[in-house]
């Protein structure tokens, strides 16, 4: 007798294989039973995670537009700390300290957010840590925040910036995203307004003490131009970034995690899967008896 007549065969047909199927429906039913079940009760037993988005513009945040009188003061403006032109590179410089580790520790801090983001090693009741000695420290809480939770997305073509917020709170997670485009653009006003008054004054100081004309004349039009920018840093609503969409605390059911129906879909096809090896093992057990 031929090797292949005595081993079974391996490749069935279309015919063979529903008859197969056929003949352990129950266990194919069982099998997928059960992981279905397993797979609804983990389905609801996740912790349900939450997206709140803010939709911002970054505003125009140029320092002075003096490109004409650059000829006339040389270095000047650059040693008084004045930019001349490059809006565009204000705009990325923004966007860069909206993403930046220090601005995101900062947060983390002002809101006492390392308790939420190491629930797990915070004790509640006696506010500290359960283990003081292997408390987490700000840098882990940078890095959780940012690889987790806070995503920021640039449309490239149209400037239009996206943070997103994921938590558990629906609420917290829409007060976060405001909270962090209002913190960033307060800051970045108040680091302007301090370099342009920095510069109002070198300005001063060096009209003063020249004897040109035509120099004098030349830093008298950057001061102006500087004095108009800090006046428009310090009323201005939106300085670094122009909110278009605020974030509101998602529906109780437009949950972004877990997806339910995709994991109990795969609890399914994992029990048809499991059921179909059982099938075949017990059928080749079978069949060397």
């Amino acid at each position: 007798m031929s090797e292949s007549m005595e081993s079974p065969r391996t490749d069935l047909s279309l015919l063979e294989m529903l008859r197969f199927l056929g003949r352990h429906i129950v266990l194919l039913a069982v099998c997928v039973a059960v992981f279905s079940v397993a797979a609804v009760v983990l389905a609801f037993t996740i912790r349900p995670m939450y997206r709140s988005e803010v939709v911002v513009s970054p505003a125009s945040t140029s320092g002075s537009s003096l490109g004409e009188f650059g000829a006339q003061i040389g270095g000047l403006a650059s040693l008084a700390g004045i930019n001349i032109g490059g809006g565009g590179k204000k705009s990325d410089e923004a966007l860069e300290y909206l993403r930046s580790r220090a601005f995101t520790a900062g947060f983390i801090q002002r809101h006492a957010l390392m308790p939420m983001l190491f629930a797990r090693k915070w004790d509640a009741v006696r506010k500290q840590w359960r283990e003081p000695e292997d408390a987490p420290t700000i840098a882990e809480g940078v890095a959780k925040f940012s690889k987790k939770i806070r995503s920021i997305a640039e449309d490239k073509r149209t400037g239009i910036v996206t943070l997103s917020i994921v938590w558990s709170d629906r609420v917290a997670a829409a007060d976060w995203a405001n909270a962090m485009i209002a913190e960033a653009d307060q800051a970045l006003r108040e680091r302007a307004i301090a370099e342009q008054s920095r510069s109002i004054e070198y300005l001063k100081s060096e009209a003063a003490q020249t004897s040109t004309v035509e120099i004098g004349n030349a830093i008298s039009k950057v001061m102006e131009s500087e004095m108009k920018n800090a006046m428009l840093a310090r009323t201005r609503d939106a300085y670094a970034f122009k909110v278009l969409d605020p974030a509101t605390a998602s529906d109780p059911k437009d949950h972004d995690s877990p997806n339910r129906p995709l994991i109990i879909a795969m609890g399914a096809c994992l029990g048809l899967v499991v059921g179909i090896l059982v099938a075949v093992a017990r059928q080749r057990r079978g069949v060397r008896h």
